[in-house]
C-alpha cells in the first residue's frame, strides 16, 4: 500500500470506539485527566486552559458537563493529593458592568447596542475628519 493512501483494511488503523455508560463518569475522568496533565508538567492554569479548549474534547466535554467552579475544585483537590497548593486569580470585572474602571480608573463607556440596526462603523487614518 502506498503511503498517502487508505486502507479500510488495514489492521493497525486506530479506530475510535464510544462506549455507552449508564452513570455519569465525568468526575472520574475530570480526575483523570487532571492527573495525568499534572504529571506531565502543567499548572493548574495550564490545565484549566485544556478543559476550555474545544479541540479537546473529553476534557472539555466535562467542563461543559459539570461546570468550571467543578473542574477548578478537582484541579484543587488533585494539586492537593500531591502536595501542591492552587492559587486561583481573582476573577476580573466584566468590562461591560456599570461598576467597571479602566486602570486610570475612569469609568469604561458602555457601547450602545446596535442589535437590529444595520450601522456600519466607518474608521479615518485622520483624527480631525468626522466621518
Amino acid at each position: 500500500m502506498p503511503k498517502d493512501e487508505f486502507d479500510f483494511d488495514d489492521p493497525m488503523e486506530l479506530n475510535g470506539v464510544g462506549l455507552g455508560c449508564a452513570e455519569d463518569t465525568t468526575a472520574t475522568m475530570t480526575e483523570c485527566f487532571v492527573e495525568e496533565f499534572m504529571r506531565l508538567g502543567h499548572d493548574h492554569r495550564q490545565i484549566l486552559a485544556l478543559f476550555r479548549n474545544p479541540h479537546y474534547l473529553g476534557m472539555n466535554l466535562a467542563l461543559r458537563s459539570r461546570s468550571e467552579a467543578f473542574v477548578r475544585d478537582v484541579i484543587g483537590e488533585v494539586f492537593a493529593r500531591r502536595g501542591k497548593t492552587v492559587t486561583w486569580p481573582a476573577v476580573a470585572a466584566d468590562a461591560s458592568a456599570a461598576t467597571a474602571v479602566d486602570p486610570g480608573t475612569a469609568p469604561i463607556p458602555r457601547m450602545p447596542s446596535t442589535r437590529g440596526n444595520d450601522r456600519r462603523c466607518t474608521f479615518s487614518s485622520n483624527p480631525s475628519d468626522p466621518s
